[in-house]
Formats: structure tokens, C-alpha cells, sequence
């Protein structure tokens, strides 16, 4: 079965057909024939948006039986009415159940010494009636008596705030909006800290509020002018303090405050530096600094809260090992490190300085704590999953390193991981770097060429440690093949790994992809007509850019809300993003950064040659990657291209950039997914 092509014409006649000429402050002129598309209020780009829905809809109507199929399978899988594991918090047990035909979880509570469960919140109450709903934050006082929350209707993550007295169920007036996803109770249960986003949705202003008082008289304890940085505000461990973060892609500056008073003066840390980054947290006595001042792969120090200049070494730098984060308990630090591209996580005693590694069983996992509420639980709760076993919840003993499984992902329908057989290959990129890619199937997909799906992200220092995915299930008992390249941009191998793929040497994360797409066709793991490609935001542009550097290799490529439009996006300062995206791909003011950005920028370097399928997906109300970019890309794709291969754009008119809200309409736009991918890849028969 092959993708069905229905002909569209490069541009609806109600489309406007005259170019237009950008001229940047800096005189460089370049031409854009789809500007027109970026006027989000127009009728006639939301004419253009759906007339492409409509057309994606046509184009996959033959797909329709196998996407119920696909879709059926996954909520087959899926164990409907769950119950999460609880954990504890200020005496009281918390948990969340998922019922049976409800998109939405409700969140519940406990107190220890009663059987009485308490709804703390229903998200599908909460969501009835709407297109979208997003839950960004719970947030009980420390009285236990009052409820906040973070909720999006619209997808651009410009979160509400809202608030409810738990015992009466009474909803109190104060509704904050333009909020970032932050709620800092204070220690009187009757005031917090929350931010606010700028026109451009970034969060830049620290604020007081006192229930019960006009938003409007709110304190404004700070403000962050420069457009690179974001603010947040956390609590410390212990909750003993308040912790103010400013941070752009490359440096940090953070400040201390009291929980007790908005009044008491935010105490800085230390004085911004560029490229200086530092990340603390505080037992209640001593701040505790994870810091890259001595080296990229960052060190631990300590410092005294009233002097928290003042810094002593507690880990030092190492060249082969990346101190990733670390948690706190008394008298131990948990380390989550990285080495040769996996997260090893140690015990550290901080009286007796000795260290305990737990020991994982498989070749390659993923693994993170997870609900460790209670700074004085006497456990480390963990979260480990590898690409054939499901997520697992480990309670770790911190004397001994005993790992206790509690709770693992139920996966129904006969699901058995010994099917399943993992790779971890090390792939000779073009300057000989080896980028290591992760591998799973059926172990008979093993034997011969396979039809095969490689995903790619490679930016920001995001690690694509391999995960497990139900839906994934589909593909694999089908007899594709998953891989994840694991390419420069990314921090899979450390923070070198990172600044190998980003502004200036960003084309490595290019070069690795298609060197790792090369290698497994030469090999015989798959064939250029079974091999196809997927990635997100800025993996998007990672696909757009591999598409355009060797489109012969592929049978077809999933773009979802992809960063493809680059160079007019970064220099566009009024777009959310893009000034603090200078970090990561550097300011195209400058001459030499913009002749490299226009050397890859996906839509400025489509060519007139065969490419392979492509769905592309887009969010309307999505502000990280603005709808307009996937369907320039699309429209420009269409015009330049000399084949006759069906390129479709999907925009979801009601959702930003993690597309659809519930988990029913997330398991449907992922069977859509799928049976493109499927199809292209010539096994879209096997529904």
C-alpha cells in the first residue's frame, strides 16, 4: 500500500501569490513568498489551515481502518482505571486515579490517620466543555487547607491561577492570569509568590499576592529586563527558604529570600556572568550549589545561606563524568550523573564521603526520581525504564542501595518484554565522532532488513534517554524497528556533547543524523525505502535540515510543530522565544551567524529534488513554534520539490505545542501518526 496522493494545488486561489522582501535592521534583504501566513487574526490564513486539514483528511482517508486499528490496540494496552502509587507529604497521603472513558486524572488525598479520601481535584470536571485543558500545577498550603492550580484552555501556556478552600469546596476569588506555572505558598497559608509573563509569554516578573486583596496591588518584588532570561521561584528542600532563579540558555543568577515575609530583601547569590550557570537548594542550613564555574561537567559546593558568596567545594569537576542534578535528604545526597551516555545515580554520604552506585539491569535506561516530597522519608524514590520494559518505581534504601520495586507500569495484553531485543550501536559520524544510537524490535526484525522509525532531537542539552511507549507497540509488533540517534545538541555524552551541536557547530547534529541513517542501511538493519524519520520542535528542524542534505534516504518523515523557519524566526526579537534563543543558536545580527543559520535554515535551503512523504504537524496557539512555521514549509516544500509525493500539514486550530490535552485524543493523533508512518514505511497492509 502506498501513501494516496490527492492533487492540491501549490496555492488555494484565495491564497495571495505576491512575495514579500524582509529587510533586516542590519540592511540583508531575503524574500518570503508565504509572510502572509503570519497574520494569525486573518480569516484567510485560517481559510488556507483548514482547506490544508481538509486535504490531509482526504489524503489519509484510506488509512481511516487502520487508524482505528492502531487506535484500538493502544487503549487495548492501556489499564483504563489506574491508580498511581501514593507518596507523602505534610501527613497526608497523595495520589491520582484515571477512569475508565475520562480523558483527565483526578487528584486525590489522604490524611494518614484516617481511611477518609478527600477529591482534591478532577480534571475532568474541570475540562467539561472545552477543546483544550491543561493541568500546570497542585499546590496545597502549608495548612493543608487551600488549593492552587495552574490551568491552560488555549494551549499557549499562559497559565491562570485559581484557588479553592479544600473543606468547603469554596472557590475564593482571586483568579490571576498571565501567569507562568509557579505557585510559592508562604508560610502563613495566606500569601504566595507567583510570575508573570510579558507580552511575548516570558516569564519576567516576580510578585507577591495576599488572598483576598485586588490583584492589582500585588508587590513586584523583581523584574528581569533582559529579554534572554526566564525567572522562576521554587521553594528550597526543606522549604525553609525561597529560591529565585534567572536563567537564559548559558548562564544563571539566583537569589535567596524568606518564606515568612515578601518584605525580607532577595539576597543574590552571585552576580551574573556569561556562561556562568548555578543551580541551588538548601537542606534548611546549608545551600548546596551544582556549578559549572570550574568546568563544564559542572561540581558541588556549599555555602552558608547568610553568606551564600562564600563557596567550599564538596565534589570537585570531572572530565568523563557530568553531574547532572542532585536531591537532597538528611545527611545524603543523591547524585544523578552521567557517563558514556547513561545516568549512573549514586548514594553520597555526606558525613563518611563514601558513594553507593545503583546497579540497573539493563544495556541502556532512562531513570530519574520521582515524588520525594518528604525531605525526611528515609527512601529515595526512583522512575527507571529502559525501550523494553515499562516504567518501574524503585524505593531505594540511602543506607544500603537496595532497590524495592513498588510499582510497575501495567501493560495489558499478553505484553511480554522478552520479545523485545535492545542495541546500543556506536556510529563513525563525519568526523569520526561516534554518536550511539539505541535500538528496539522483535528480536526476528533483527535478521534482515526492517522497516525502521529514527527519531531525533539534538538541542538545548535535552538527553533522549531511551524510553519505554505503549503506543511504540504498534510499530514494534508490526516488525519496525525504533531507534533514537543520539546526535550532538543533545547532552547524551555530556555537556561537550551539547556544545558540539549548537550555534556554530550546530551542522553536527545534521551530520550525525544522516551518518547514523547511512550506517544502519549499510549494515542491513533497514533499507531507504523502509526508513523513516521523526522529530519534534528542534528536532523538527533536525529533520527538515537531514531532508534537504540527503532526502534520498528516506521513505518518509514525520515534522511535528517543527522549528524550520529559522532564519526569519531568529530575527524576529518580537516573537516569545527568540532572544533567548540567541544562547542556542546564536544572535543572526552578526554576519558570520547569519550566513550559517542561512546555511541550514530548512525552509531557505529546500532544492528541486525528489523528497520522500511527509506529515507535518502544527498547533495553532502554539508560541515556542509559531503554526506559521510547518505551514511555510509545507507551502514552500510544494513549490520547489520536482516529485509527486504527498506532503500534508495537519494544524490543530485548538491546541499549542504539545497538541491535543486528553489521553483518548492523544492515543488518536498518535494512531494518525502512525498509520503514515506505517504506510510510508510499506506496512500500512498489516492493520
Amino acid at each position: 500500500m502506498t501513501v494516496p496522493v490527492v492533487p492540491l494545488s501549490p496555492r488555494p486561489p484565495f491564497a495571495p501569490k505576491e512575495p514579500v522582501v524582509r529587510v533586516d535592521e542590519q540592511g540583508r534583504s531575503r524574500t518570503d513568498d508565504y509572510f502572509w501566513l503570519e497574520d494569525r487574526g486573518s480569516q484567510q490564513v485560517q481559510d488556507w489551515l483548514e482547506a490544508e486539514n481538509r486535504y490531509t483528511a482526504e489524503g489519509m482517508a484510506e488509512t481511516e481502518a487502520l487508524q482505528k486499528t492502531l487506535y484500538q490496540e493502544m487503549k487495548a494496552r492501556m489499564k483504563e482505571d489506574d491508580e498511581s502509587l501514593p507518596y507523602q507529604w505534610r501527613g497526608y497521603e497523595y495520589f491520582s486515579r484515571t477512569i475508565k472513558g475520562e480523558d483527565y486524572a483526578v487528584h486525590y488525598r489522604r490524611k494518614l490517620s484516617s481511611e477518609n479520601v478527600e477529591v482534591l481535584f478532577d480534571g475532568n470536571l474541570q475540562a467539561d466543555g472545552q477543546d483544550y485543558f491543561d493541568l500546570g500545577v497542585l499546590s496545597v498550603s502549608p495548612d493543608n487547607n487551600l488549593l492552587g492550580w495552574a490551568e491552560d484552555f488555549a494551549g499557549d501556556e499562559s497559565w491562570t491561577l485559581c484557588f479553592r478552600d479544600i473543606e468547603t469546596n469554596r472557590l475564593l476569588p482571586d483568579t490571576l492570569k498571565g501567569c507562568s506555572a509557579n505557585i510559592v505558598w508562604a508560610s502563613d497559608s495566606r500569601s504566595f509568590w507567583y510570575i508573570r509573563l510579558d507580552k511575548n509569554f516570558r516569564p519576567w516578573q516576580l510578585c507577591h499576592h495576599m488572598l483576598g486583596q485586588d490583584v492589582s496591588t500585588d508587590q513586584i518584588l523583581f523584574e528581569e529586563p533582559d529579554e534572554r532570561f526566564f525567572l522562576s521561584v521554587y521553594p528550597d528542600r526543606t522549604e525553609s527558604f525561597l529560591l529565585v532563579e534567572s536563567a537564559s540558555t548559558d548562564t544563571t543568577e539566583c537569589y535567596i529570600g524568606s518564606l515568612d515575609s515578601a518584605d525580607v530583601p532577595l539576597q543574590l547569590i552571585r552576580p551574573r556572568q556569561t556562561g556562568l550557570e548555578y543551580y541551588p537548594d538548601s537542606d534548611g542550613q546549608t545551600l548546596f550549589i551544582r556549578t559549572n564555574d570550574t568546568g563544564i561537567n559542572y561540581r558541588l559546593v556549599t555555602a552558608d545561606p547568610q553568606s551564600p558568596a562564600e563557596w567550599h567545594e564538596l565534589l570537585a569537576h570531572r572530565e568523563q563524568t557530568t553531574l547532572g542534578d542532585f536531591e537532597i535528604f538528611p545527611g545524603k545526597l543523591v547524585l544523578f550523573e552521567r557517563e558514556t551516555g547513561l545516568v549512573q545515580v549514586r548514594l553520597f554520604d555526606l558525613a563518611s564521603r563514601t558513594t553507593i552506585t545503583l546497579d540497573f539491569p539493563d544495556e541502556a535506561w532512562s531513570v530519574g526520581g520521582c515524588d520525594n516530597a518528604e525531605f525526611e522519608a528515609g527512601f529515595l524514590r526512583l522512575e527507571y525504564e529502559s525501550l523494553n520494559r515499562p516504567p518501574s518505581v524503585y524505593d531505594v534504601s540511602l543506607v544500603t542501595g537496595e532497590l524495592t520495586l513498588r510499582r510497575q507500569q501495567e501493560v495489558l495484553g499478553g505484553f511480554d518484554p522478552e520479545r523485545y531485543q535492545t542495541r546500543r550501536l556506536m556510529i563513525p559520524s563525519h568526523d569520526g565522532i561516534e554518536v550511539p544510537v539505541s535500538l528496539v524490535g522483535l528480536k526476528e526484525s533483527f535478521d534482515q532488513p526492517a522497516a525502521m522509525l529514527l527519531y531525533g532531537y539534538g538541542a538545548y542539552g535535552a538527553s533522549e534517554d531511551p524510553y519505554f511507549a505503549k503506543a511504540r507497540l504498534n510499530l514494534l509488533d508490526r516488525g519496525m524497528i525504533f531507534g533514537i540517534a543520539h546526535v550532538r545538541g543533545g547532552a547524551d555524552l555530556g555537556e561537550a556533547w551539547y556544545r558540539d551541536g549548537r550555534r556554530l557547530s550546530k551542522k553536527n547534529s545534521f551530520e550525525d543524523f544522516v551518518a547514523c541513517s547511512r550506517y544502519l542501511i549499510e549494515q542491513g538493519y533497514t533499507s531507504s525505502d523502509r526508513l523513516v524519520i521523526s522529530g519534534g520542535s528542534a528536532g523538527g528542524l533536525l529533520m527538515g535540515a537531514v531532508l534537504n542534505q540527503a532526502p534520498e534516504l528516506f521513505a518518509g518523515a514525520v515534522l511535528d510543530v517543527p522549528f524550520v523557519d529559522v532564519l526569519n524566526s531568529m530575527l524576529n526579537p518580537d516573537l516569545p522565544l527568540t532572544v533567548t534563543e540567541y544562547d542556542e543558536w546564536g544572535d543572526p545580527a552578526e554576519d558570520e551567524v547569519y550566513n550559517y543559520i542561512a546555511s541550514y535554515s530548512p525552509i531557505d535551503n529546500i532544492r528541486s529534488v525528489d523528497y520522500p512523504p511527509q506529515l507535518v504537524l502544527g498547533g495553532f496557539e502554539d508560541r515556542r513554534v509559531q503554526y506559521w512555521e510547518p505551514a511555510k514549509w509545507v507551502a514552500t516544500m510544494r513549490d520547489r520539490k520536482t516529485d509527486s509525493s504527498p506532503i500534508y500539514l495537519k494544524t490543530h486550530m485548538g491546541a499549542g505545542h504539545f497538541g491535543a490535552s486528553g489521553r483518548y485524543e492523544a492515543m488518536k493523533e498518535a494512531a494518525f501518526e502512525q498509520a503514515f508512518i506505517l504506510t510510508v514505511a510499506g506496512l500500512g497492509h498489516s492493520g
